[in-house]
């Protein structure tokens, strides 16, 4: 299942804007390629790399979760 997905695709896929998923890219929370094409170029993202994302972004908020349990009144909360 190695398809190829554009920036505007994993976008779309995400819900979120394409500049967010460019940013994730240069900043190497996304892996992908740059190809050269026309004037700027284009990055091809691997349909495996971002669902390493979603799962490895999935497991870091259910740890935010649970090492937050303890409300202020000294009770835990029930996961």
């Amino acid at each position: 299942m190695n398809d190829i997905i554009t920036v505007e695709e994993a976008a779309v896929f995400l819900h979120k804007h394409p500049g967010t998923i460019r940013r994730w890219i240069e900043t190497k929370k996304l892996k992908a390629r740059h190809l050269s094409a026309g004037g700027h170029g284009i990055y091809a993202i691997l349909r495996n790399d971002l669902l390493e994302l979603i799962v490895s972004g999935s497991l870091e908020s259910k740890e935010k979760i649970i090492s937050h349990q303890t409300v202020p009144t000294g009770q835990t909360t029930l996961l």
